[in-house]
């Protein structure tokens, strides 16, 4: 039998070796590729991403809330669009939609739920969706659609002040002969409610969306939902 030179008994050593320290390496690499989404958050150095850990969790909003899979956008409802102007500063804002930064949280025992996008970019590009978010509610806040069967409005939002800057409006859809413009009457005609607020916190702006349906629309939620999301985001880029 033929014994293996030292050049041989070298080579195989050598294979060992990069054997040894790349099937582990592939083993990571495939695994990698099985990571859920919300990993991904994560950079090289193992922290969150400062958007993602902003962003609203259930426990902000109560233990009645849990996460659902699907956010509201509501500035794609039709009413926005009854008026050239509306439908020109909203059309600026819809890209906010496409933020891989959002989630959604729903109430457990009635259809209403909070959806929140987050977008940061340079001072530029924040300042142009501030300036659509005004435009939205001066040209959409008297907007008025009724039918047959129903009637719809938007209306200017107040929040109080918040981050840099807020600009809200709210769109109500009930019976034709509903008092829409006051929330307290919501319970028994009101079928669909949606609050829309966007504020500026330095260059990121908190696109906020509450939905209700049928009935089930708690008002001052809006308000306390957009004060926490606020609040997690100047915790989380203290710096911005």
């Amino acid at each position: 039998m033929k014994h293996p030179s030292q050049a041989e008994r070298d080579a195989s050593i050598v294979v060992e070796v990069i054997t040894k320290r790349l099937f582990p390496l592939a083993a990571v690499l495939a695994g990698s590729l099985l990571v859920p989404g919300p990993a991904l958050s994560e950079n090289v150095s193992g922290q969150v991403d400062p958007l993602r850990a902003a962003l609203l969790v259930p426990e902000d909003l109560g233990s009645e809330f849990a996460r659902r899979d699907y956010t509201t956008k509501g500035l794609l409802n039709p009413a926005f669009t009854r008026t050239k102007a509306c439908r020109k500063a909203v059309k600026s804002l819809t890209a906010v939609y496409r933020t891989k930064v959002s989630t959604a949280l729903e109430h457990t025992d009635r259809w209403e739920g909070i959806s929140e996008y987050l977008v940061s970019g340079t001072p530029r590009k924040i300042s142009a969706l501030e300036r659509a978010a005004k435009a939205m509610v001066r040209s959409c806040r008297k907007i008025t659609v009724k039918t047959q069967g129903t009637q719809e409005i938007i209306r200017r939002l107040s929040l109080g002040r918040l981050g840099d800057s807020v600009y809200a409006v709210k769109f109500r859809s009930g019976f034709p002969d509903s008092d829409l413009e006051r929330d307290a009457e919501l319970a028994t005609e009101m079928m669909v409610a949606i609050d829309i607020a966007l504020i500026r916190v330095g260059n990121t702006m908190i696109v906020l969306e509450h939905d209700g349906h049928v009935g089930a629309f708690d008002p001052p939620l809006t308000r306390s939902a957009a004060q926490t999301a606020v609040m997690r985001l100047q915790e989380a880029l203290p710096g911005d």
